[in-house]
């Protein structure tokens, strides 16, 4: 019962930018949604890893806004 699920690794994204971190993990949920599906992005991960700034960005400088408000863009 070990092997239960397994699940695939796809890519790391080491130092990207918000831009390929959005198209990456969230673009094509966000169109299935726009297309009336239901989808879903879960952060996870260590205290401190970038959670928070991945899914919300800088509420101060537009380029590096996250995949919330890329996605309601």
């Amino acid at each position: 019962m070990t092997d239960l699920y397994k699940f695939n690794f796809e890519k790391i994204l080491h130092n990207a930018s918000q831009d390929e971190t959005y198209e990456a993990s969230a673009s094509e949920i966000i169109q299935s949604v726009v297309d009336g599906y239901n989808g879903t992005v879960l952060c996870y991960g260590q205290t401190g890893s970038g959670k928070t700034y991945t899914m919300t960005g800088s509420a101060t400088q537009f380029k590096y806004r996250g995949i919330i408000p890329r996605a309601l863009n």
